[in-house]
């Protein structure tokens, strides 16, 4: 069977596609890149796999060897790309890249390949480049790009959470209570004479390991709206923080007694300072 390829519309396509992907993974991972870059990256995934896809037609079957090859070849071409949009300082923004690249391209491809079948079984000669072919491809590709997004979101904003979430243990003068905590990124409280970084428990779990008070720091904070308040702190003896294998270990920490309850919607009642 006779196939004709039409070199600048297949360069068009790959070039739009991946455009669209590195966009979407430059605001999904907040990675560093300007238009320029991406451009750059998109057009090298355009033209390289126009030549993997020529030479796959000339020169490969469908046995296993091209199996492996056609694999490396995806996997090869992604991360030109992803080295060329974005310049990954370290081998860790590499591999967020490269996986967000590949997940985003699989479920933009599985999206489009429902499309194609739907429009097919409307009664659709075809799912090209016609006025109602165009039409369907921009909907699919900015659909696909929003639920990539949506899924993406999601997932990261989870894997967040998680990751900033500890199991800590307050020591004080043979008293002991466990809590769940969050690391606050926003945390910036120190004590205003010594400097030293200062965290926050709720009131009454602080009180329970902690019932009498021999000196009290005033920590001031300032509210949202603007106000200004100060929060009472007290040194106590030992603070652990653990997360799976990872334990945090803070000697004679300053823990500060939230103004009301602090029961946050993911359980946690004690905010670690950064």
């Amino acid at each position: 069977m006779e196939i004709t390829l039409y070199l600048d519309v297949f360069l068009l396509v790959n070039f739009s596609m991946d455009f669209f992907l590195l966009w979407m993974l430059r605001m999904i991972l907040k990675l560093k890149g300007s238009g320029i870059r991406l451009a750059a990256g998109s057009a090298v995934g355009a033209f390289l796999s126009a030549l993997a896809f020529l030479v796959w037609m000339k020169q490969m079957g469908t046995s296993i060897w091209s199996v492996f090859v056609w694999s490396a070849g995806v996997l090869g071409i992604s991360s030109l790309m992803v080295i060329t949009a974005f310049c990954p300082r370290c081998f860790r923004d590499f591999i967020r890249g490269e996986t967000g690249l590949l997940l985003g391209a699989a479920l933009t491809e599985g999206v489009l390949e429902w499309g194609s079948t739907a429009w097919l079984f409307m009664g659709g000669k075809s799912f090209g480049f016609g006025s109602a072919g165009a039409g369907a491809w921009l909907f699919v590709l900015a659909g696909s790009c929003l639920l990539a997004d949506g899924i993406w979101n999601i997932v990261h904003e989870s894997a967040a959470e998680r990751s900033c979430r500890y199991q800590v243990t307050l020591f004080h003068k043979g008293r002991q209570v466990t809590a769940e905590g969050f690391l606050d990124t926003g945390n910036r409280l120190r004590d205003p004479i010594s400097g030293r970084p200062v965290h926050v428990a709720d009131r009454k779990l602080l009180e329970n390991v902690c019932p009498r008070i021999e000196k009290i720091s005033m920590i001031p904070y300032r509210t949202i709206d603007g106000g200004g308040a100060m929060l009472k702190a007290v040194a106590i003896e030992r603070m652990e923080a653990t997360q799976g294998k990872q334990k945090l270990v803070y000697e004679h920490p300053l823990v500060a007694a939230s103004p009301r309850e602090l029961r946050m919607k993911n359980g946690c009642r004690i905010l670690l300072h950064e």
